[in-house]
């Protein structure tokens, strides 16, 4: 009997011994072993406010659980309601939890990147939305949904009546400042009379303060509105006024169908797998600037199925305009490459509102 414990408690040493074995090893940035001697990846997302049914996160977390579906070698994590001032926190947590790629899906982590990245040299920072190369083991993706806004802006140049667009912007970040830009000259090239009346809502998820800009652009004489921000508030306020509405970011036609246009929207899956892809299989750093940038030809953002109201010669128009763009016969910004959109501070001459002092 005694023979017997000594043998079992023999193997339960020699089996933790494998096990602590296997959890100290080795871990590159590329892939880990798991204990089925598969490749695994253990990868994170991490987002502003809450993911709910349509916006910023909600395209996130869709984008991230179909790329999971197709890598069968990704462990993926989701942490949403991350705020800026918590986020080295939580970055700290993923990459001691065993995070090799962490996706930051907010342009508000940039100073969390720069901060937690150099701590862990062994684990990818991503950036959405993201302006500059912030650590040796960091990059960025944007998906060109500006390309889609242009196309929208055509489609609001037709529409309106009172030649007052209406743009709740949450904050002047650069792609802020290219999708009202993209949207002004789509406009002006329907409709040189129009004007785009930009007003700030100061923060990306404010349901309440987006409900009283919309409001005031309303109020201003504006007939259609379109948002850049994480809530469709904007979307909310228009079919309550019964104003059009253009949306950004999400298919959000179903909430209000009867006044709903159009919209530009973001598909996440096909960047977020080639860049998982690319860290898997060891190429990450290959890639320029280890920078990804996604539109309409790649299959990173689409326009949104026309709303009833629009007629079929502005459907047939903007499906030419879209195929021109996809087939680079059109250029949104003539010359500019996507290093100098990302400068851009400037508001095109057809929009009436101001930039905040930079």
């Amino acid at each position: 009997m005694q023979n017997n414990k000594y043998v079992s408690t023999l193997w339960n040493v020699i089996l933790c011994a494998i096990l602590l074995a296997g959890f100290t090893g080795d871990c590159s940035a590329a892939a880990v072993d798991n204990s089925s001697g598969k490749s695994e990846l253990n990868v994170t997302l991490i987002v502003i406010g809450p993911v709910g049914g349509y916006g910023w996160a909600y395209e996130a977390h869709v984008g991230a659980s179909k790329m999971a579906q197709e890598l069968p070698y990704v462990k993926l994590s989701e942490i949403t309601n991350v705020d800026a001032p918590n986020a080295p926190r939580i970055l700290r947590e993923c990459a001691e939890n065993g995070s090799k790629l962490i996706f930051c899906h907010s342009y508000d982590f940039m100073n969390a990147i720069k901060e937690v990245a150099p701590e862990y040299p062994d684990v990818i920072f991503m950036l959405g939305d993201g302006t500059e190369k912030l650590a040796t083991n960091a990059g960025s993706y944007y998906e060109r949904i500006y390309e889609a806004q242009y196309l929208a802006g055509i489609v609001a140049g037709n529409m309106t009546k009172t030649d007052k667009i209406g743009f709740a912007a949450a904050l002047p970040t650069s792609q802020v400042i290219i999708a009202i830009n993209a949207f002004a000259k789509g406009v002006a090239s329907s409709n040189p009379h129009a004007k785009v009346y930009v007003e700030w809502i100061g923060n990306w998820y404010d349901p309440g303060k987006e409900r009283a800009v919309a409001l005031l652009l309303i109020n201003k004489g504006c007939d259609i509105l379109i948002h850049a921000s994480a809530s469709d508030a904007t979307g909310q306020t228009a079919d309550e006024m019964g104003t059009y509405f253009i949306s950004s970011g999400s298919n959000t036609g179903r909430y209000s169908p009867r006044v709903y246009l159009t919209g530009a929207t973001w598909n996440w899956e096909l960047i977020m797998t080639d860049i998982v892809e690319s860290v898997h299989n060891g190429t990450w750093n290959s890639q320029p600037r280890q920078e990804w940038g996604y539109g309409l030809a790649e299959g990173g953002v689409k326009l949104t199925p026309f709303g009833k109201m629009v007629p079929g010669n502005v459907r047939s128009f903007v499906d030419e305009k879209q195929k021109e763009i996809m087939q680079k016969k059109l250029a949104i910004f003539p010359g500019m490459s996507d290093e100098e959109l990302k400068k851009m501070y400037y508001l095109e001459a057809n929009v009436v509102g101001e930039l905040p002092k930079s």
